[in-house]
């Protein structure tokens, strides 16, 4: 913190009569309803918490207008040139910002259900070309609806659920004007159903609507579309590559008006991609999944089409699976780096592909399936020239580092091959799941090539619920960062703010070697004023060029699976003030009384001290803080300490393990009490964050570790020794010190006295004596350790340290 800043801390402290409240979360729960036509002026109705005034609606949508009309009721606008898609609607207050939920923008007419409609009787007719907006709003709730249709006529309904946020899981019927039951659907697009339904004959029929669990509520929130206009469902080749021209054959319904509909197969038609469009795009009108970070593209509108459909991106070369690659003998040749589309139409089908490699080459195979909305469970095997030997065999990537606050797992296959002689090889791809009926919507995409480490990552608000990027003046916010290692990259992970508003602070934070998983966080000084944005993050690695992190958030909570998905932006306000601001130093100088003041060089096998200091607004309300470690390396023990009301600075200490890899790591600190209620009569929970604790792990020169044996409680005016052991390595010959010590004391360790002990020569072992005062208090004391300094000529350049249990008895 700097001084200028304390200050002002000091100076709030002083006024008691100031009271400060924690700031409300704000969030968005339902929108309803949850689409609206390009062109056109809605009234919609919101369901929130945690608003506070100057309340107003913010979208995603280019040109969004919107009137608040009280009651959680607005009026919205949407320009008439919006591209058909899925956009982010989220609200603005004092209390900042809420999460997003999904407004569908279409290009047909829009209508709401009516009730009663719970039966095929009671159904109410809707047009075709239309899309009904509706709500399962109670358990065991069904709507129906009417419409009339010709013979001929290809006639799709498509429900919308999971895809625009809700908890509706739907289930589609189809009856004929007899109530006789023609088709259902459960699930097309994931759990979305779809019916493609060829209109046997002129007259009236009714589909039917319902939760497959029969539970209902006011966040079953869904979209039907009955059409027979253009639909598009995906495209052949599914990626092309970038700043190139492109032709792509789409496959759907009702693409060729001058063709029959009576065939089930899908229609296609060819569109050309100019090579100043064929660029990725990160603000998508498409839903796109935790897994899919990796996936760059674009979204293609169809002329007419309903909705857009995902085109990848790639910056290598794309190659076409051939039609006559289903053997080893007719394997395609193919050169790489490369990027294969191609289709498993058959549930046996197999694509054969042959390269040439020399020996020692090294390869990434990396499958596309499931990530880009692909039915298919991709296998991929590395074969030799024969076609009979497998020499490797792909596996899913089924980790998981976002946890259930991004959860990023998926069953597309990938791998790391070294090439065992030069030669020619073969690659089969094949539908592990099989299937008895063909399906041209098995698309894959197959990326080969040579080790070029990439990273992706996605910052998301922390926690398992729907929450806002908020920070409040004077306090602090924090963003979960997942990282996504690819193609051998091991190192270090650098996350870094972009242009950041006059008072807001971000500084870098570093994902140390193997970690994926981090904490960064936002600052806001006494003076920043409020705002509302967005907040550009950058990650580098290795060298690399900087790539741009993805956003994030929570669609719902308490899903034992995790339920997110990507956003476009990373939206970040600056409202309310802070009640409390606690602050971590990690690089705390140590007084030692034989080498004076020692700056701290952080090593395995040592410990790494956090001096925490707690600034609150209001001098008057004293409470305990509770202190936990965030975004810790999973590599390290994550600890717990308390700084006790009376008390305005503590300490939190970890362990670094001795396997930790040199490197530089970043954690945090959680830290939790309470304050004042607006009207300063009660106290309530609070929870803020620290700054980031960057640190460097250098390689070790020696290791500390004590005697299993040891005792493991001391009585108050006894006398204990422990022993332990100081192992030099890396080539370090000199003189190692040793002490009692606790974090901020070396020697002077509350109650408790140690002897030190200086290891000289090729001695490695000691024994420590400690005595206990009469008055040293009972318990545990945290964080007590054996500390070590290394000496080189003549000066304390190293450190070490093992945590020593050791519980003081009466």
């Amino acid at each position: 913190m700097t001084s200028r800043l304390a200050s002002i801390f000091c100076i709030a402290c002083g006024v008691a009569s100031t009271v400060v409240a924690a700031t409300p979360n704000p969030v968005l729960t339902t929108v309803f309803p949850a689409g609206v036509r390009a062109g056109e002026n809605i009234e919609i109705t919101v369901t929130s918490g945690g608003l506070g005034g100057s309340v107003s609606l913010r979208s995603t949508v280019p040109g969004f207008l919107s009137k608040h009309l009280g009651d959680g009721k607005y009026r919205i606008s949407i320009p008439a040139h919006t591209p058909p898609g899925l956009y982010d609607l989220r609200i603005s207050s004092s209390n900042g910002l809420t999460n997003p939920r999904i407004l569908q923008v279409g290009n047909r007419d829009e209508s709401v259900e009516a009730e009663p409609n719970e039966t095929l009787d009671a159904a109410k007719p809707i047009p075709l070309g239309s899309t009904v907006n509706g709500r399962i709003a109670q358990a065991a709730d069904q709507d129906c609806f009417r419409f009339t249709a010709h013979r001929g006529q290809r006639v799709i309904l498509e429900c919308w659920s999971h895809r625009i946020d809700s908890q509706l899981r739907p289930v589609l019927q189809l009856f004929d004007s007899r109530g006789r039951l023609l088709q259902v659907n459960r699930g097309f697009y994931g759990i979305d159903p779809l019916i493609d339904f060829h209109v046997p004959a002129d007259g009236d029929y009714t589909v039917r609507l319902y939760d497959l669990t029969y539970s209902g509520g006011a966040d079953h929130v869904y979209r039907l579309d009955l059409d027979t206009g253009p639909r598009v469902a995906f495209a052949v080749p599914s990626v092309i590559q970038a700043d190139h021209p492109g032709r792509v054959q789409l496959f759907g319904w009702n693409l060729d008006k001058s063709k029959p509909a009576h065939s089930h197969k899908l229609q296609s038609v060819t569109v050309e991609i100019p090579g100043d469009q064929a660029r990725p795009h990160r603000l998508l009108p498409l839903r796109m999944h935790p897994s899919q970070m990796v996936v760059e593209g674009l979204a293609w509108q169809l002329p007419g089409s309903h909705a857009p459909v995902f085109i990848g991106v790639t910056d290598i070369p794309v190659v076409t699976s051939a039609t006559d690659n289903h053997t080893s003998q007719t394997a395609q040749a193919i050169s790489f780096p490369c990027e294969i589309s191609g289709q498993l139409v058959r549930g046996d089908e197999q694509d054969w592909y042959a390269i040439q490699a020399r020996r020692g080459e090294v390869l990434y195979f990396e499958g596309l399936g499931q990530r880009i909305w692909s039915p298919v469970d991709l296998g991929i095997s590395i074969l030799d020239a024969t076609g009979k030997r497998v020499l490797f065999r792909c596996q899913d990537e089924l980790g998981n580092p976002g946890g259930l606050t991004l959860p990023t797992r998926h069953s597309d296959p990938a791998g790391r091959w070294v090439a065992p002689s030069d030669g020619r090889f073969l690659v089969v791809v094949h539908n592990q799941s099989g299937g008895i009926h063909d399906d041209p919507r098995r698309i894959y995409r197959l990326s080969i090539r040579r080790e070029e480490p990439r990273v992706d990552v996605t910052a998301i608000s922390p926690g398992s619920s729907p929450s806002g990027l908020n920070v409040t003046q004077g306090g602090r916010a924090v963003l979960d960062i997942v990282a996504l290692r690819r193609r051998g990259l091991t190192g270090s992970i650098r996350v870094s703010a972009r242009r950041l508003p006059s008072g807001l602070e971000c500084p870098d934070i570093w994902l140390g070697p193997g970690v994926n998983r981090g904490q960064l966080v936002i600052t806001a000084g006494q003076a920043a004023t409020p705002f509302s944005g967005s907040l550009a993050l950058e990650a580098t690695a290795n060298g690399l060029a900087p790539y741009r992190v993805h956003g994030g958030t929570v669609v719902r909570g308490g899903r034992p699976s995790g339920w997110s998905r990507l956003t476009g932006k990373i939206p970040l306000a600056v409202a309310g003030t802070s009640p409390l601001q606690v602050t971590a130093d990690g690089h705390e100088t140590r007084v030692h009384h034989l080498y004076g003041e020692l700056k701290v060089r952080h090593a395995p096998g040592g410990v790494l001290d956090v001096a925490v200091t707690v600034n609150r607004r209001d001098a008057n309300h004293r409470a305990p803080v509770q202190l936990i470690g965030v975004g810790v390396p999973h590599q390290i023990a994550n600890q717990t300490a308390t700084i006790p009301a009376e008390k305005d600075k503590g300490y939190i200490s970890f362990y670094l393990p001795p396997g930790l890899s040199p490197g530089r790591y970043t954690l945090g600190l959680r830290a939790q009490t309470t304050v004042p209620t607006a009207d300063g009569k009660k106290s309530e929970g609070i929870t803020v964050f620290t700054n980031p604790v960057v640190f460097e792990v250098h390689e070790p020169v020696f290791q500390v570790a004590l005697d299993p044996y040891n005792p493991k409680t001391i009585q108050r005016g006894k006398i204990v020794q422990i022993k332990y052991t100081v192992r030099r390595i890396n080539g370090f010959i000199n003189k190692v010190h040793t002490e009692l010590a606790a974090p901020g004391h070396v020697t002077k360790v509350r109650g408790m006295r140690g002897r030190g002990v200086t290891f000289v020569g090729q001695t490695e072992s000691g024994t420590i004596q400690i005595a206990a005062n009469d008055d040293a208090p009972l318990g545990q004391q945290p964080f007590l350790r054996i500390y070590a300094v290394g000496v080189l000529e003549d000066e304390a350049r190293f450190h070490g340290s093992c945590f020593l249990q050791l519980k003081i008895t009466e």
